[in-house]
């Protein structure tokens, strides 16, 4: 069935306005003790540009891995100075010796390469690179785990490292949902995804492929893996760790590498492991694009390189005219420490009851969505980067929580103020999203997205954008490889790039503008005429870019509807006024299960957010959610085209992810009550989202329909990139199987007994690929092999 709407609680607003003045609704602190984001001064910081991960010169075991990254607990500079540093969690080089004294960021010199966000893995495209990534999240000297920063909910479906406590069968399993309503204090899981990657199944960072740190305090029956644990190379055996090998057999593309670990990722990406993985060269690579003569162009592309450190090297950060920017909102304490909510009552005041209380199906601890006071770019609140007169190619990044961002740039008045007349706003040449180039160079400003021709013109009449309000629109993972021309601008002209989407779920425009004064600004760039170079007159204008065509995908030989959903409480009834507000002074009652409301109250939600399928039966269609743990539904077949229809049947939009594929973004169209296509409702993607994608923004009442070849056998995930949604159901696992009817395991376009090898072949792997599962029984075992022996024969 479809959900209804949320409603409303009364208090959910107020909350949202303490929040943005510092102040955290219901929490267990003390206010004193959160720090007001409009005394923390803004443009005082240098942007730190992310220097190229330095690969592994020793090993710390076999096999050989190009890089040991390690995820480690450390201090940063966040916050300007004087203010305190903050503790975070981020990755780097495992070789490097953290001093008891260390504070993030360092001189690369230093040897050190570890930083929130991460230093910038750089990648060939079609080259394997190979990684050993290290859980490290111990105490340097008592070598004993470190425990989270933040309140993990254990009654979610998440890792469950002490296998106990199930509420799903086997009370003594891992991955799986508790009744305990306590935070979690033992050791951290982690599972790295290299967002975007087209990668084998054993290295795409499973949700429940986890592993823990190498402590000695590990408690007695913690599992030190999860259920699906994987590696790319099995003889690895250092402790900790797993071995992951990325065929990065794809065009250059902007992907970036994250925590993935179950029901808890939005705690451990919160806490900063997170950086860039770039993907250059190959067919489509910055060597294909072209100008308007047909010349080889030439982008902003002087990136650090090597051992180049743009933020304690002035001649090297001269030069520099290609860098990336994770933008993420966060709030602070006034210690430094960063705030992460440890009770349901932040997102909307609900006091109860919770997990297990009187059969509660509420969650305690977690939080629908989760909106923070302060910006933070590239691990510095509000920094500011000194620019040439020149033309700079950015690669953004939307790496909050739950936050869509909607970025322009604008030219700052002599007063201190940004006035937003089109006349003073700079626009974004939008080159690529998160799988490499558009097909033409996009013009962004507010209110139009323009594709330019590529003949050295800017049309007189812009293509307006889906809504006067929208910009250069980013939901939460998603990406944009942008240039932007500082050219002609005076000395110490003032940018300030400012965001306009809400501080609140985004669902759609017109919204209410982030708070000007906080989390409507970004970061700032000032021009310096003495930061010029030679090569800066050599880079090609963006009218006048020919970007490389990539081929559109084939037809599709399926469709699949699909539902996006939110999920109202089974057995809590709460208050509720004339507007069907949430009034949580009133009557708040628990029924049995699905038994309907007593007068006056209605279900209390959001308790989480699912994805589904739609279902049709006597000529009646239905959304049928589903949760993480139920059978997989959708299951292409390898080399397959399909279309997935997304249904939102929510309030909220959503950044949906599909893991292992890029995708087009096909169209969007409306969709009424009966789930019909609304005649005449289609809208083509916009401008910024013509190349291929790998998250889409999928908004309330309409289908989005993309397209995808699924080329890789196994098992993968597809989810919502809000990733408080992510943790608590909004994930499910989809499954790229060898067609049964032509089990054509060698892919040679013929049945043989060839086809018998790689099959043997995955007998002898500690974990066997799904995809391998001719019969259909669940197991990969001897009866494929018959299975397999049989349509040999026959064939």
């Amino acid at each position: 069935m479809v959900e209804k709407p949320r409603l409303k609680a009364v208090v959910a607003m107020g909350a949202l306005i303490l929040l943005l003045q510092g102040i955290a609704y219901a929490q267990p602190d003390p206010v004193s003790t959160l720090l007001d984001p409009t005394t923390i001064p803004k443009y005082v910081t240098p942007l730190v540009i992310p220097p190229v991960m330095p690969k592994s010169t020793t090993q710390p075991g076999f096999p050989a891995a190009d890089y040991n990254i390690a995820v480690r607990q450390f201090k940063q500079q966040v916050l300007p100075a004087p203010l305190p540093p903050t503790t975070v969690w981020s990755y780097g080089r495992a070789q490097d010796v953290l001093p008891g004294d260390f504070v993030a960021p360092v001189p690369r010199s230093s040897n050190i390469s570890f930083n929130y966000p991460a230093f910038t893995v750089e990648n060939i495209s079609g080259n394997l690179t190979k990684v050993r990534w290290i859980n490290d999240l111990v105490d340097p000297e008592t070598k004993n785990f470190l425990p989270h920063l933040f309140a993990v909910d254990q009654t979610l479906h998440w890792a469950n490292p002490p296998a106990a406590g199930c509420t799903m069968g086997d009370p003594n399993r891992t991955d799986c949902h508790t009744d305990n309503p306590a935070p979690y204090t033992g050791p951290v899981p982690i599972v790295t995804h290299v967002h975007g990657s087209h990668v084998n199944m054993e290295s795409d960072g499973y949700p429940e492929a986890w592993w823990l740190p190498a402590a000695n305090n590990i408690p007695p029956g913690y599992a030190r893996q999860g259920s699906k644990f994987n590696q790319f190379n099995s003889l690895n055996r250092v402790p900790g760790s797993a071995f992951y090998g990325y065929e990065n057999n794809q065009p250059a593309a902007t992907l970036w590498y994250h925590d993935h670990a179950l029901g808890m990722t939005r705690n451990n990406v919160y806490a900063g492991p997170a950086g860039f993985w770039l993907i250059r060269g190959g067919a489509n690579g910055d060597a294909k694009v072209r100008d308007n003569l047909g010349n080889l162009a030439r982008l902003p592309d002087a990136a650090p390189r090597g051992n180049e450190d743009p933020n304690f090297d002035s001649q090297v950060r001269k030069k520099v005219r290609e860098i990336p920017l994770a933008i993420q909102d966060r709030s602070f304490k006034t210690d430094g420490s960063l705030f992460y909510p440890d009770s349901r009552t932040f997102f909307d005041g609900f006091p109860g009851p919770f997990i297990p209380d009187n059969g509660s199906d509420i969650s305690p601890i977690w939080n629908p969505e989760a909106f923070f006071n302060t910006i933070v770019v590239n691990g510095s609140t509000w920094p500011q980067l000194e620019v040439a007169p020149a033309r700079y190619r950015f690669r953004l990044l939307d790496g909050c929580n739950s936050r869509t961002l909607n970025l322009s740039l604008f030219i700052v008045q002599p007063d201190g103020t940004v006035n937003t007349d089109p006349i003073y706003e700079i626009p974004f040449f939008q080159l690529g999203a998160e799988q490499g180039f558009l097909p033409k160079v996009a013009m962004i400003k507010t209110g139009s997205a323009t594709p330019l021709p590529g003949d050295g013109n800017i049309p007189g009449t812009l293509v307006p954008a889906p809504d006067p309000q929208q910009a250069l629109l980013l939901g939460p993972a998603e990406r944009a490889d942008v240039i932007v021309d500082f050219s002609g601008l005076p000395e110490g002209t003032v940018v300030r790039m400012i965001n306009t989407a809400p501080d609140a779920p985004f669902g759609g425009f017109p919204d209410t503008p982030a708070d000007p004064a906080t989390t409507g600004q970004v970061m700032q760039f000032v021009v310096k005429h003495a930061l010029t170079t030679f090569s800066d007159s050599l880079t090609t204008p963006p009218a006048s870019l020919k970007l490389p065509a990539e081929a559109p995908l084939g037809a599709a030989t399926n469709t699949r509807p699909l539902s996006l959903n939110e999920m109202s409480s089974q057995v809590v009834c709460v208050s509720v006024d004339g507007d069907g507000n949430f009034i949580f002074n009133g009557e708040i009652v628990v029924v049995p299960p699905n038994a309907p409301c007593p007068e006056g109250t209605a279900p209390f939600g959001p308790r989480q957010a699912l994805l589904g399928i739609l279902s049709t039966e006597n000529g009646i269609t239905v959304a049928v959610p589903k949760m993480w743990s139920e059978s997989i539904t959708e299951t292409p077949l390898l080399d397959s085209t399909e279309v997935w229809e997304i249904y939102n049947t929510t309030v909220d939009a959503h950044p949906i992810h599909l893991h292992l594929v890029r995708f087009e973004v096909v169209n969007r169209q409306d969709f009424d009550a009966d789930f019909n296509p609304v005649v005449g409702t289609v809208t083509l993607p916009s401008a910024g989202e013509t190349g291929y994608k790998d998250t889409v923004l999928a908004y309330p009442g309409q289908i989005t329909r993309i397209k995808a070849k699924f080329d890789v056998p196994g098992e993968y995930v597809w989810h919502c990139h809000i990733v408080e949604h992510e943790d608590n159901e909004m994930m499910r696992p989809y499954l790229v199987r060898f067609d049964p009817e032509f089990p054509d395991l060698n892919r040679d376009g013929k049945l043989s007994f060839a086809d018998l090898v790689p099959l043997l072949a995955e007998f002898l792997k500690p974990v066997r690929n799904p995809a391998f599962d001719l019969n259909g029984d669940g197991k990969v075992d001897q009866l494929d092999t018959r299975f397999l022996m049989t349509a040999i024969l026959n064939c």
